[in-house]
C-alpha cells in the first residue's frame, strides 16, 4: 500500500470517525423517548450498527480495496474525538434546530392543506347534504299535496255515489255491524300490547 493510499485512507477514516459521532447523536435525538428495554429498540440498534460497519466497509473497499489496518481503528477514533470535542455542541443545535423546523413547516402545511383542501370539502359536502335535505323535503311536500288533492278527490267522489245510488245507508248499516268487532279487535290489541310491554319490562 503506498503513501498515498494510506494518507487517504487515514482521512477517509478520520472523517468517518466525525460521521459516527454525528450518527450517533442523532440516533439517540430520535430515540431518547424510549427509556425501557424493548425488542424494538434492540432491533433498531442492530440494525443501525450494521449501516455503520457497511459504511464503513465501503469507504474502506473505495479507498484501498478494504484492507484494515491498526491505524484505521485509530484514525476513527482521531475523528469521533474531534467530534466530541469541537463538533459536538454546534452540531446538536444545528440538528435540533433543523428538527424544530421540520415540525414548523410540517405543521404549517397541514393548517395549509386543512384550509385549502379539508374546509372546502367539507362545506362542499355540508352544502350537498342541505340541497338534497332541501330537495327530499321539496319532493315529498308535493307528494303529500298530491295524494291529499286525489284522496279528498275521490272521497268527494265517493260521497256522490253514495248519495245518488241511495248506498251510503248501507254503509251506515255495515258501520253498526262491523262496529262490536272493531272494538273487540281494538281491545284484543290492547291486551296484547300490555303483555308486551310486560315481558320487556
Amino acid at each position: 500500500m503506498s503513501l498515498t493510499v494510506q494518507f487517504y485512507t487515514m482521512l477517509s477514516m478520520f472523517a468517518f470517525g466525525l460521521w459516527a459521532g454525528a450518527s450517533i447523536d442523532t440516533y439517540r435525538r430520535f430515540s431518547k423517548e424510549r427509556s425501557s428495554f424493548h425488542w424494538l429498540t434492540a432491533l433498531n440498534d442492530l440494525v443501525f450498527w450494521l449501516l455503520q460497519g457497511f459504511v464503513l466497509f465501503y469507504v474502506l473497499l473505495q479507498v484501498n480495496n478494504g484492507e484494515i489496518r491498526f491505524y484505521v481503528f485509530l484514525a476513527i477514533l482521531c475523528g469521533y474525538a474531534a467530534y466530541q470535542a469541537l463538533c459536538r455542541q454546534l452540531y446538536l443545535k444545528i440538528l435540533e434546530w433543523l428538527i424544530q423546523a421540520f415540525i414548523a413547516i410540517y405543521k404549517f402545511m397541514t393548517k395549509l392543506l386543512t384550509i385549502l383542501l379539508i374546509n372546502p370539502i367539507k362545506y362542499v359536502l355540508k352544502l350537498l347534504y342541505s340541497l338534497c335535505m332541501m330537495i327530499i323535503t321539496t319532493c315529498l311536500t308535493i307528494i303529500i299535496f298530491i295524494l291529499k288533492t286525489v284522496w279528498k278527490i275521490t272521497k268527494w267522489v265517493l260521497n256522490s255515489i253514495l248519495k245518488v245510488t241511495m248506498l251510503y245507508k248501507l254503509t251506515d248499516k255495515l258501520q253498526i255491524w262491523l262496529k262490536p268487532y272493531v272494538k273487540k279487535i281494538k281491545d284484543l290489541w290492547e291486551v296484547m300490547r300490555k303483555k308486551l310491554k310486560k315481558r320487556k319490562d
